[in-house]
């Protein structure tokens, strides 16, 4: 691997990224180092030094500084390329303002980035550890709550913000200046609900009914549809059959099993039952069975 050389930069590479990579590159051929000899000189390994000088994408600046201390060049120029590399690659065509200068909230957002990018760009959850907990125990940066931050879905809190820029060790002279600007652009913006904290109530919504209030309410309502429903045939009284569970002798047959008579049929069919002797009287089955039961007791 020592001896396989670099292939060209892509021609996509963005200009400061270029720019990076071609003064990497300068600096590596100025001090006849192998990729081995680079990688064991900065404390990094030979395919961390490859990756850097390949240039598909911004490195860590803790790379660069170190490939940049193997060559023997000055550290600070070369942390200045990798800033604009950097801001190239997260805010393409932003341009970097000062906490007066900042007129809008999506303005301020960038200057958070601007900020994370001056501190090293450090990974979400470094700046969470480096903020530290509350009081209470909770720490001051969640690392979830500011990715949404930088992404311009949530406003930043003044107590957030507070914490981002501790967390990156900015000046308090600097610090002072930014709260400012936080809270002319924000000072209308509403406050997010503490963690653990109910939501409000609001005043001017009925409050809420018990299970004891609804039904005494419901039931009423029932009743009525029901009267409406029975007085205009739509709800029958349950008879006998139903009650005891026999509602099906009750029930008519479907259609397609009642047989088809004809007129001649019909008028025979009339005629046999008027021949035959009429029917039975109905029996009232409680008195039939009270007199069986009177009958039982006097034997």
């Amino acid at each position: 691997m020592a001896g396989r050389p670099l292939g060209p930069i892509p021609a996509s590479t963005p200009p400061e990224l270029r720019a990076l990579v071609v003064r990497l590159r300068d600096a590596k051929e100025a001090s006849g180092k192998t990729f081995e000899a680079l990688a064991k000189d900065g404390g990094v390994s030979e395919s961390v030094v490859r990756r850097a000088l390949a240039g598909k994408r911004v490195p860590l600046l803790e790379t660069v500084k170190a490939i940049t201390r193997a060559c023997g060049r000055m550290v600070d120029d070369m942390a200045r390329a990798w800033h604009a590399a950097k801001a190239e690659e997260a805010l393409p065509g932003a341009r970097e303002l000062g906490p007066k200068m900042v007129s809008s909230r999506a303005e301020l957002v960038e200057s958070m980035i601007f900020m994370r990018i001056t501190g090293g760009y450090p990974p979400l959850h470094q700046l969470e550890k480096d903020a530290g907990s509350a009081p209470d125990g909770r720490t001051r940066l969640p690392h979830s709550t500011l990715h949404l931050v930088l992404k311009g879905r949530i406003p930043p809190t003044e107590m957030l913000f507070t914490a981002f820029m501790e967390a990156l060790s900015v000046p308090a002279a600097d610090s002072r200046n930014w709260l400012d600007a936080h809270r002319r652009l924000f000072a209308d913006a509403p406050a997010r609900r503490p963690f653990g904290q109910p939501p409000p109530v609001v005043r001017d919504e009925p409050p809420a009914f018990t299970s004891c209030e609804a039904a005494e309410r419901a039931l009423p309502r029932l009743e009525r549809d029901e009267e409406i429903k029975r007085k205009t045939g739509q709800l029958k009284e349950p008879d006998d059959y139903e009650l005891l569970g026999l509602g099906y002798l009750n029930a008519p047959a479907p259609d397609f099993l009642w047989p088809q008579y004809d007129e001649d049929e019909l008028a025979a069919l009339e005629a046999e039952a008027a021949a035959q002797q009429p029917a039975q009287q109905h029996v009232d089955l409680y008195e039939k069975l009270r007199a069986i039961i009177d009958r039982s007791a006097s034997a």
